[in-house]
């Protein structure tokens, strides 16, 4: 009989030799209805914003690969054969990596389903090596102000921004539930891709809250943002002082958007996420290193 409980997250950080975790870091996550060839033509608009926010950063390199093609690449930001190949609506990935003279990076990364013509764009932005001048909070709000200025101009569906682990594609959710892009870009319409501590909500997800979102949100002690026909919804303190209840009450509070996806397990560094009770552990008989998670 099992007698044991597995933690997957403890046995990762744990294993010898295993590097101490990363600093948590801020990330963007981005759901868009664009298609291909309209962010071809926002591309450049988007990579200005991205300078805009952090000066002193400039592209240094952009890769891209499109079904069915070998992976390509360019120096510098998008070139005329980036936006051919978004035009041409085969792109699966790109990233634009933006530097400093320190060699810190931001990036920005574009994952997308050509086949499936139904799915949203899944766009991120993420640094390394905390390349934020004036710390995470303050950029926190520039950020979120970024998403509400061009929530219409790249037809966002959804959006989180985050102090996580998580870095870039994917979301600690959708990281901690094993929820490919499959199943997560073409629900963005009506299913957020976590909770954060700020998230962009459309009519397709406040369609489930029958009208009664902004009192669910204020009971929450939750602010809620206009945004055109949607709402921006995040905890009214900074981004560094969001706690593990915020989380929580956050995560109850995006329930009725959330997918309905069992944990099956996640082995690595620990992610801002709020467990479920009686899943983020297995049962495994005594001297078992891993779960039995069929």
């Amino acid at each position: 009989m099992p007698q044991a409980e597995f933690d997957a997250v403890h046995y990762f950080v744990n294993e010898p030799g295993r590097a101490p975790a990363p600093p948590e870091d801020l990330a963007v996550y981005l759901a868009s209805t664009l298609t291909q060839p309209a962010l071809a033509e926002q591309l450049d608009t988007l990579v200005a914003d991205l300078r805009a926010l952090v000066p002193g950063f400039d592209p240094v390199a952009t890769s891209w690969a499109s079904a069915g093609e070998a992976p390509a690449g360019a120096e510098g930001g998008p070139d005329d054969r980036t936006r051919a190949a978004l035009r041409a609506g085969q792109v699966e990935m790109l990233q634009v990596s933006l530097a400093d003279d320190m060699g810190r990076r931001l990036i920005l990364s574009l994952v997308a389903l050509p086949g499936d013509p139904a799915a949203s764009l899944g766009l991120s932005i993420a640094g390394e090596d905390n390349p934020w001048p004036d710390g995470p909070d303050p950029m926190a709000e520039r950020l979120l102000q970024l998403v509400l200025r061009r929530r219409h101009e790249w037809s966002l569906t959804t959006a989180g921004i985050t102090y996580d682990r998580s870095g870039l594609d994917r979301t600690a959710w959708e990281r901690w539930y094993s929820a490919p892009d499959t199943l997560m870009l073409p629900a963005a319409t009506e299913h957020v891709r976590g909770y954060f501590w700020a998230n962009l909500l459309t009519p397709g997800h406040l369609a489930a809250y029958g009208g009664e979102f902004p009192h669910r949100a204020e009971s929450a002690g939750m602010t809620v943002v206009p945004a055109g026909d949607g709402v921006l919804v995040r905890d009214p303190g900074p981004i560094t002082a969001f706690t593990d209840d915020r989380l929580a009450a956050m995560k109850k509070l995006l329930t009725p958007v959330l997918l309905d996806r069992a944990y099956l397990s996640y082995q690595g560094y620990p992610l801002r996420i709020v467990r479920d009770p009686g899943t983020a552990f297995r049962q495994v008989p005594p001297g078992d290193p891993v779960p039995r998670v069929f």
